[in-house]
């Protein structure tokens, strides 16, 4: 299951079937058996709640991931009726990620790319972070990460982003 919410901003510039297509391929690169996820896709003050309450860090970020793991359900799981707990059990849930679409458009400006692109490129980086990459670690860890995002990419047709 692939649960995708926007906040009413972002509504028209997301393409929630795209999505879909771009996070089962990025999940069956790195799991091996089917995975879910759940993608909030949020403006700037409540991913910088999350970030102050989560990580203790009082400012907007670009994106936050959580890993689900059995003995600590993601702050969406909680929110879920029984039948879609049994569905989520059934496939494996990956985690939650949550992006600020405002950082998404700045970044994408930045960069010279559209918001399509960056959200791919930062869809990537949470899902890495998902299977367990942290390039807050080492700068070792910090380039495999990068290698793996660019294997990603390539699979949904994005080359020479980095």
């Amino acid at each position: 299951m692939i649960e995708i919410r926007c906040d009413e901003k972002w509504e028209n510039l997301i393409n929630k079937s795209e999505l879909q297509k771009i996070l089962t391929i990025f999940l069956k690169y790195l799991y091996a058996g089917e995975r879910g996820i759940s993608l909030y896709i949020a403006n700037d003050a409540v991913i910088q709640k999350l970030n102050r309450e989560f990580r203790g860090k009082d400012c907007p970020t670009d994106i936050l991931s959580w890993a689900y793991d059995e003995d600590d359900p993601g702050m969406f799981e909680a929110q879920m009726s029984e039948a879609e707990l049994e569905n989520s059990e059934s496939t494996g849930v990956a985690g939650e990620l949550v992006l600020s679409g405002e950082r998404v458009s700045q970044q994408a400006t930045e960069n010279g790319w559209d918001f399509e692109t960056e959200l791919f490129r930062l869809l990537a980086h949470g899902c890495a972070h998902l299977a367990g990459w942290n390039h807050e670690r080492s700068s070792e860890e910090a380039s495999e990460m990068l290698e793996l995002e660019t294997e990603l990419l390539k699979k949904v047709g994005l080359t020479n982003i980095y």
